[in-house]
């Protein structure tokens, strides 16, 4: 009797485990069905821009440091004149005065001296060639635009600029010209005022040891810009 049980309930076992896999087997469906049908046309968020340039004549005050003088510390300050035709493109006008001093290497070097050839002491002062006044005149392209989020707290509209032109650079040998290039970013904060970092590299000749030899002078500026209209 009890062997018949528990046939019995083997084969119940068996029969309920077959209706389930039927069961199991006609809930199956295509992933995509579930999921609904993939979006054809992928929705595009765009944003017009909420800062315009474009036909606003831009006046800017400039501070700016060079960064790769390895004998003086030299300071630059200057205003910027600039005009865009688009939101794209423009020109922009650069106008600096330096104010030059000392490093603490070349501090340190004049404190040492030497004996020359005839047996006189000879005091150690590497030659230096200070600029004194830089002018600039590039074109602009502004590509690059949109926002940055500061910690969910506050909204940073900005913009990136390239640029690349010619350079008046005044130093002790005279005025040389030189070709510039740089990279810049603009912050807003008002719809006519904004705040503004830029790279500059300005390449020109000089002479040193009476031979010719490529200079880059590199510098760092901050600035703030005003737009007109």
């Amino acid at each position: 009797m009890k062997t018949f049980f528990g046939m019995a309930a083997t084969l119940l076992c068996c029969v309920n485990l077959l209706l389930l896999s039927q069961r199991l087997q006609a809930a199956d469906v295509e992933p995509a069905e579930i999921r609904g049908k993939t979006q054809q046309t992928p929705v595009t968020v765009l944003q017009n821009r909420y800062f315009l340039k474009a036909l606003r004549p831009e006046l800017g005050l400039v501070y700016g440091i060079v960064t790769n003088e390895a004998y003086t510390n030299t300071a630059l300050t200057g205003y910027r004149l600039g005009f865009f035709v688009n939101e794209w493109f423009g020109l922009e006008a650069q106008s600096f005065r330096s104010r030059v001093t000392n490093s603490d290497d070349r501090k340190a070097l004049n404190q040492l001296t030497y004996k020359n050839n005839v047996g006189d002491s000879v005091k150690v002062d590497p030659e230096v060639n200070r600029i004194g006044k830089v002018t600039d005149l590039t074109l602009v392209t502004s590509p690059f635009y949109g926002k940055i989020n500061f910690a969910d707290w506050l909204i940073i509209y900005s913009d990136a600029a390239l640029n690349v032109g010619m350079s008046n650079v005044t130093t002790d040998q005279g005025t040389l010209k030189a070709i510039t290039w740089g990279v810049g970013q603009r912050f807003y904060w008002q719809k006519s005022l904004s705040f503004r970092v830029d790279f500059r590299d300005r390449i020109y000749s000089e002479q040193r040891n009476n031979q010719a030899y490529r200079k880059n002078t590199y510098s760092v500026d901050f600035g703030l810009s005003y737009f007109l209209f």
